[in-house]
């Protein structure tokens, strides 16, 4: 049965299913960040200090080490960015799904009163019915 907030109940449903959509990949997106910067402290423990050859086997060391606490450094801000955006769509979320169950309540409220009306002209139908018969009946 479809009332006036038939359509809004829809349009807020699509939010929130888009919303639960956005928040499915950002949780994505932070598992692939997580598992880089897993791959990075491995790496990061991977390497071995030279114990003996010329400087430049030390400053090769140094610089890969440099190089992979730079991109932990650069993961840890992306993966820092994504739960904030994650914190943030779930506020979103709370909202739509709270508005979405508001407009789906008054829906139902609605149509409750459509249905109860609906049985107040039947039963006012079938009196009049039912009084036509007894006078037709009587005479």
């Amino acid at each position: 049965m479809s009332t006036i907030f038939s359509k809004i109940s829809k349009i807020n449903k699509q939010r929130v299913d888009k919303i639960e959509s956005e928040l499915f990949l950002l949780k994505s997106s932070i598992r692939q960040i997580e598992d880089k910067i897993r791959a990075v402290y491995d790496n990061i423990d991977g390497l071995e200090i030279p114990q003996n050859g010329d400087v430049s086997l030390l400053s090769l060391f140094q610089e890969q080490r440099k190089i992979l606490n730079r991109q932990k450094s650069r993961l840890l801000k992306e993966l820092s960015a994504k739960n904030l955006q994650l914190a943030q769509k779930y506020e979103e979320y709370k909202k739509a799904k709270l508005e979405f169950e508001k407009i789906k309540y008054l829906e139902e409220q609605e149509i409750a009163k459509k249905i109860e009306k609906l049985k107040k002209e039947e039963q006012k139908s079938l009196d009049e019915i039912s009084n036509m018969l007894y006078k037709g009946a009587v005479n």
